[in-house]
């Protein structure tokens, strides 16, 4: 993995680990699934204008409208809703280690549905990843709040993005990486807004049209949604979705210092040995380190 590779997919994990944060201090202001809705059309008026770049707009292969519906329904519309439902309806604890089950998942889908091979290097990366993100989780105290239904919602919602990586690695082989982001926002925007329209009488609370709840929404909906799926997609289109899957252990974790710096949540031990396991995990399972040694 070459170190433009690398720079990209630690910035996702930046990008979505203080995505955590906006949007839970936007659901101040906006109910979650109309959040949903609004965050995926700023991200699909944001992204419109890459369909030009660079030689301008040209017409996408057919076999590649699969697998970018499938991204449109598994990346975005579905884990959207299950994310949003499954966060109110269990423990934040539940939630994170069931999210971080996805490098395993992805992994072991990836090894018979794409051919990517599973090394004892992703393994090892895994094992070491999720223990990093345990040290995060067990250190909460609200796993009295999880419920069945909502862990299973949860479950859910990381399942549906495994298949939509999945997706996207199959489209890679007949499209851009770009122009598979660019229409699976466009696709599945406004079906995320008429599911809000009938869920959702209200789509704003008081003080949603202030400066800096803007200012966050923006930052959230073109940067952490819209640019971070860019350079998602991309990285599985040149890793494969198990190795990129592996760099996810590190969005708790950035969440996590995001939240102290910004909410003043307090730190302890427990977390810093999370961060240097995740980093370990990572550093070994995609050969990050070896090939910025060799570079």
């Amino acid at each position: 993995m070459n170190k433009r590779i690398t720079l990209m997919m630690v910035a996702v994990v930046f990008l979505w680990g203080i995505n955590v944060v906006m949007i839970k201090s936007l659901t101040n202001y906006y109910p979650p699934l109309a959040l949903a809705g609004i965050r995926m059309v700023l991200a699909a008026i944001f992204l419109l204008p890459a369909i030009f770049y660079p030689d301008g707009w040209k017409p996408v292969p057919r076999a590649a409208w699969g697998p970018i519906c499938g991204v449109a329904l598994f990346n975005i519309f579905l884990h959207q809703i299950t994310l949003s439902l499954g966060i109110n309806a269990t423990s934040a604890t539940h939630a994170s280690l069931l999210l971080a089950l996805n490098p395993l998942f992805t992994t072991l889908a990836a090894s018979r549905a794409v051919n990517e091979p599973l090394t004892w290097n992703k393994a090892a990366g895994i094992f070491l990843g999720l223990s990093g993100v345990l040290f995060i989780v067990t250190n909460k105290t609200d796993a009295g709040q999880a419920t069945l239904i909502g862990d299973g919602i949860m479950l859910a919602a990381m399942l549906v993005y495994v298949a939509g990586s999945l997706c996207v690695k199959k489209g890679a082989q007949y499209t851009r990486p770009l122009v598979i982001t660019v229409y699976s926002h466009l696709i599945a925007a406004p079906f995320l807004v008429m599911l809000g329209l009938i869920v959702n009488p209200v789509w704003v609370y008081e003080g949603a049209f202030q400066p800096w709840p803007i200012a966050i929404l923006l930052f959230s909906s073109w940067f952490s949604t819209a640019l971070g799926a860019v350079l998602w997609n991309t990285g599985i289109h040149h890793i494969g979705a198990s190795t990129a899957s592996l760099f996810l252990n590190g969005q708790p974790v950035v969440g996590l210092f995001a939240s102290a710096l910004f909410l003043n949540e307090h730190l302890v031990w427990q977390h810093y040995l999370a961060l240097i396991l995740v980093l370990m995990g990572v550093s070994l399972g995609t050969g990050a380190l070896a090939a910025w040694r060799k570079a």
